[in-house]
């Protein structure tokens, strides 16, 4: 193990916050009927490389020195950018959650009983944990120390982000019909209506 700073710390104390927040609702969502889903070889691969960046990587960067070479010094600026990000993306992070409940799941797909949640974070807002995760991926570009290993998380799910948002909406419309229409007119995707114009 590499020699760890504060910044680290909050990341490690991060990610395992994030997991304890996700787990219980996962576990429920698991036992539900599936109903519908559209889970092709794309999505698996790109959540992957999210699994990949968010923690494969930052635990090689912590256990072994095998992204020694591209470590730098994080400047007390970017710690605390950092320590705001994470602390404001673990709060909508686990909102996010619980405003959802059993409809939560990591994936694209539909469960039995679904329904459209509009309350609480998803008032304004139709995708906050998206918001969620992006915050927590920038909490990593600006926590650790290194090149690679930092932006791996933001990168990577940037990428699913793009490829999926419109398919995910797409099902919901198909799902839903008019109602989700409804809610797309009135809701901004990441951000409320204020900073984000509708498509």
């Amino acid at each position: 193990m590499q020699h760890l700073d504060i910044y680290d710390f909050i990341f490690i104390a991060t990610l395992v916050l994030c997991f304890f927040i996700r787990f219980p609702y996962e576990k429920k969502n698991l036992k539900l009927k599936k109903v519908k889903s559209d889970v092709t070889l794309k999505e698996r691969i790109n959540l992957l490389c999210v699994f990949t960046g968010s923690l494969t990587m930052p635990l090689l960067y912590i256990f072994t020195p095998w992204f020694n070479f591209s470590n730098y010094p994080v400047s007390l600026y970017q710690g605390v950018v950092g320590s705001m990000l994470a602390i404001a993306g673990l709060w909508l992070f686990w909102r996010s959650h619980k405003d959802l409940d059993i409809q939560f799941s990591p994936m694209l797909e539909l469960k039995e009983n679904h329904q459209l949640i509009t309350h609480g974070v998803y008032k304004n807002i139709r995708h906050p944990m998206y918001t969620a995760v992006f915050m927590l991926s920038l909490s990593q570009l600006s926590l650790i120390g290194n090149w690679v290993v930092g932006p791996a998380y933001f990168l990577a799910f940037f990428f699913l982000y793009v490829l999926r948002v419109k398919h995910e909406e797409a099902l919901m419309h198909e799902h839903y019909g008019d109602e989700y229409l409804a809610y797309m007119n009135r809701t901004g995707r990441l951000f409320p209506l204020l900073f984000e114009q509708q498509q």
